[in-house]
């Protein structure tokens, strides 16, 4: 909840929404910023643009997750990695081989206690 109370007194508009067909325990999670403090995210955003099924705000949704990251919980924007099906920006253009490589970079770099 902390999430959403930060967007919206930060004056967005949309804010994501946590739903889940089982019970979920928020309040004690195995999850931790603690340890190096190294933080690092890859953020994908597909919105299957031209395609049944086409979706709106994938790539919104990615830039405030990211925005938020590094406004709320420290991340540094050069830890953010970002993959969006953008037609004019293919460097960033989520191929699955680009999703499996950011991955096990992710893995690779990463030690416990890091944010991942």
């Amino acid at each position: 909840f902390q999430l959403r109370d930060s967007l919206v007194s930060s004056g967005y508009s949309q804010v994501p929404q946590l739903t889940s067909s089982r019970p979920l325990e928020l309040q004690n999670t195995i999850f931790t910023l603690g340890g190096n403090n190294n933080k690092r995210a890859l953020l994908v955003g597909i919105n299957y643009i031209g395609q049944n099924g086409e979706l709106r705000g994938c790539h919104n949704d990615v830039y405030n997750v990211k925005q938020y990251l590094v406004s709320y919980h420290g991340y540094r924007e050069r830890d953010i990695q970002i993959l969006v099906d953008d037609y004019n920006n293919r460097s960033i253009f989520p191929t699955r081989q680009k999703i499996i490589s950011a991955l096990q970079y992710l893995v690779q770099s990463s030690v416990a206690g890091d944010a991942v």
